[in-house]
């Protein structure tokens, strides 16, 4: 996608604001970045640093305006198992249709009211969503991460523990013995 048309503005909330005037004459095409996100978007899942947005926005039916991109993001958050600091990268497909507000309807998915005489979409509504659909609940710097020792918080892809084993947990002593004798289970049961 190259720019038609394109403003530097050091203003994330600008930067994601996309006038209207001259949409009839064809696509309006942007690519800018957002620096620190949250500021702009609020509350996010993720500590993201920047957020890349390409957006193509063209006209759809009657008085409805349609915008579609990518966006593509960046934040560093700890693995849930080692606490090591690990990249994550989140890209998206988004697609968003603006109407006038008589025309949404509440819950629609996708669909943002485009207010009468505003001359401009936001695209803060779209961004912040898809951020929340596509980004990771759990961040793991490895699949194979071996993670923490449960008892002194040794980092054992780093070093092998030498703590003592654990003891078993007495709770579970009834079904250590299901496991341990399944010629003695009468026929039905699950051995």
């Amino acid at each position: 996608m190259s720019p038609r048309r394109a403003s530097a503005s050091p203003d994330p909330a600008e930067s994601a604001r996309i006038g209207l005037a001259g949409l009839d004459a064809g696509p309006i095409e942007r690519a800018f970045r957002v620096e620190a996100p949250g500021e702009w978007l609020g509350a996010l899942p993720l500590p993201f640093e920047d957020v890349d947005i390409e957006v193509e926005v063209r006209r759809a039916d009657g008085a409805a305006v349609r915008a579609r991109g990518t966006l593509g993001a960046r934040a560093m958050v700890e693995c849930r198992r080692c606490l090591e600091p690990t990249r994550v990268r989140v890209r998206a497909k988004w697609d968003a249709l603006y109407r006038p507000p008589d025309r949404v309807t509440p819950g629609e998915e996708g669909v943002w009211a485009l207010e009468a005489g505003s001359g401009e979409l936001d695209l803060a509504g779209p961004i912040r969503e898809e951020l929340w659909v596509h980004a990771p609940t759990w961040v793991e710097c490895s699949r194979d991460c071996p993670g923490l020792c449960p008892a002194c918080g040794a980092g054992l892809a780093e070093k092998a523990c030498r703590c003592p084993p654990r003891e078993p947990d007495a709770r579970w002593a009834a079904l250590e013995g299901l496991r341990e004798d399944p010629a003695g289970a009468s026929e039905g049961e699950i051995p």
